[in-house]
């Protein structure tokens, strides 16, 4: 293995998502028959409830912390659907499905409140995608599971969070607390992030500014650039791996040539008290010093 001059983080790196994120096409191919509707509403949160589950086929979904001086179980809902058929008559049948979020205890868990978007009926070729927010306590654990499409924002969480989305954008701003988020394909984004994180995509961008780190940052993706922006003055052990790519890192760490096209970045400081993972199959990693 070869040694590299460690340069800086930024000189790996130029201007990482700049803009807004890029969105992924959602509509159903050859869909011809299409309608909207706006609709909003009220959630019940007994104080039974310690947790919450979104579940949601596909669109696009911000969960928001309730506004200073709301009731301390407040929980809200504003937004749309947007239907996709193939035909009239399945047109008829998305739009006899119940513009609501409907809300229940999980059977198995009386203590999980599942959240449940607007969806195509079973049998009907056509879908229905929820575009809007949820407003809720900020200190619940939260679960999102989109099933096909769905982009996701989470905005000044308090509480552990994990999502999942077959294909989608994520975006992390101002939260609190653990995270765990797995999207097939999308980019991913958090500022100000405070506690854990643990994201994963196959194909996407990453750019993560850490403003307290928890025990472990890691960022994975299968094709696609990783920015991991941390204090600079952190305690950790980092270990980045670029299959094809290039490594930077502004904490004097050893990047290593491994191989033809590889790379490789170990390094300590302190206490280590924080665990760094940075991986990509395809693209550029870069440990930045925040100012």
């Amino acid at each position: 293995m070869k040694t590299q001059n460690p340069g800086s983080a930024r000189g790996v790196i130029g201007g990482l998502l700049s803009g807004a994120l890029v969105a992924a096409t959602m509509l159903l191919g050859g869909c011809a028959h299409r309608s909207v509707a706006s609709f909003d509403g009220e959630l019940e949160c007994g104080p039974e409830i310690k947790r919450v589950r979104v579940e949601m086929d596909n669109g696009t979904i911000g969960i928001v912390a309730n506004e200073e001086g709301a009731p301390a179980r407040a929980m809200t809902y504003a937004g749309g659907v947007r239907r996709d058929a193939r035909s009239a008559e399945e047109l008829t049948a998305l739009e006899g499905v119940a513009t609501v979020l409907t809300a229940q205890p999980d059977p198995e868990d009386p203590e999980t409140l599942v959240i449940r978007c607007p969806s195509a009926p079973k049998g009907v070729q056509g879908m229905i995608a929820y575009e809007g927010h949820i407003r809720m306590p900020a200190d619940l654990p939260l679960e999102i599971a989109v099933t096909n499409n769905g982009h996701v924002t989470l905005t000044d969480r308090r509480a552990a969070t994990k999502v999942t989305t077959r294909r989608g954008d994520l975006r992390f701003e101002r939260c609190i607390g653990a995270i765990e988020a797995n999207t097939g394909q999308g980019n991913v984004i958090a500022y100000e992030h405070e506690g854990s994180i643990d994201v994963r995509t196959r194909l996407g961008d990453m750019q993560v500014f850490v403003a307290k780190p928890g025990d472990h940052i890691t960022l994975d993706t299968g094709k696609g650039t990783v920015q991991c922006h941390v204090p600079k003055d952190i305690e950790c052990h980092a270990d980045a791996r670029a299959q094809i790519g290039r490594i930077g890192n502004d904490f004097g760490f050893e990047v290593r040539k491994v191989g033809e096209y590889s790379a490789a970045m170990t390094g300590k400081i302190g206490s280590a008290k924080t665990e760094i993972l940075l991986r990509t199959a395809a693209g550029h990693i870069s440990l930045i010093a925040r100012k």
